[in-house]
């Protein structure tokens, strides 16, 4: 689904609940009394230059009330957009993977959809996906390890757009040399199996 609107960069980058950015971000602390829970991954995107200038991931709790999962909704965002070009600024793998770190109150979340932005100002494009659902848990004081999100920048009509699978101990090494004031040895993989596919959008390896 695409829409066309003045201003659409401004309203899109200030639009959405909690985020977090290409420039990823963890808590200092982390341990087993921590109120909260951690959901960890990456996203990789297919290509050596990016189509778009910014991408969304979307996620939420799948259930609860209103306040809930207002609170705990978020967002993963990469601007690829420079004054330069087109860039990927992700963590490894030639700049083209990215670290994600979910800090969030225990219960059920997925991530629910995604979209684009072709270009950053006046009249840019902005692309939706269909819903979908790539399912996982966050529980009190653990930090959960939910796989690769591989994104197919330029699929076919008709093929998947995103990956799933898992590359535990890749990531894991990655995320050790990033955020080293966290203990990341009781991290469990949860590399999600299955889940919604969204007709087709989604593959579950």
């Amino acid at each position: 689904m695409k829409t066309l609107f003045a201003l659409c960069g401004l309203l899109f980058l200030l639009a959405g609940c909690n985020s977090a950015s290409s420039g990823t971000t963890a808590p200092q602390s982390f341990s087993a009394t921590s109120g909260k829970g951690l959901a960890i991954g990456t996203i990789t995107f297919e290509g050596d230059t990016p189509a778009n200038d910014i991408y969304r991931f979307f996620y939420g709790p799948t259930s609860g009330d209103k306040k809930f999962i207002r609170r705990n909704a978020g967002k993963i965002m990469m601007k690829a957009g420079r004054e330069n070009g087109r860039n990927f600024t992700g963590d490894f793998n030639n700049s083209k993977t990215y670290l994600f770190v979910i800090e969030a109150e225990p219960g059920s979340y997925a991530f629910t959809q995604y979209n684009h932005l072709d270009h950053i100002g006046p009249m840019g494009s902005l692309t939706s996906s269909r819903k979908f659902a790539i399912p996982f848990e966050i529980k009190k004081g653990e930090i959960a390890y939910i796989g690769e999100l591989n994104y197919k920048d330029k699929a076919e009509a008709g093929t998947p757009k995103i990956f799933v699978s898992g590359a535990f101990e890749r990531d894991m090494a990655e995320f050790r040399k990033k955020f080293p004031g966290i203990d990341w040895s009781a991290t469990q993989d949860k590399t999600v199996k299955s889940g919604d596919k969204g007709n087709g959008m989604v593959e579950f390896l």
